[in-house]
């Protein structure tokens, strides 16, 4: 019997195991984590992507999100990867590049 409830539980287990990020409380905190390896954002981050300082001037939020969630549907020969921010993740990382661009004006 307990054989039986570890086998069917196995599962569950391994699926926790394997979601061992915990999630970015801020946009700051998710930005730097996940997107300024690549990016940089008001002079800070990365050379390997595109410069995201004024991406808002360029782009709107809902092509931003989907880009973010899957580019290669809109760019099959790009290098960037899937995101692995949530919804609410993106929504932060967002809301904070927005901030820095208003800041720098």
């Amino acid at each position: 019997m307990i054989r039986w409830m570890i086998v069917l539980l196995m599962p569950f287990f391994f699926a926790v195991a394997s979601c061992g990020r915990a999630e970015y409380a801020t946009g700051e905190q998710a930005y730097r984590g996940e997107c300024a390896k690549c990016h940089k954002l008001v002079g800070n981050g990365g050379t390997k992507g595109p410069d995201l300082t004024d991406i808002f001037q360029k782009k709107d939020a809902f092509y931003i999100r989907e880009y973010t969630k899957d580019p290669r549907s809109f760019k099959p020969d790009g290098t960037m990867p899937p995101s692995k921010l949530t919804d609410r993740e993106i929504d932060l990382v967002l809301e904070y590049m927005k901030e820095q661009g208003r800041s720098r004006k």
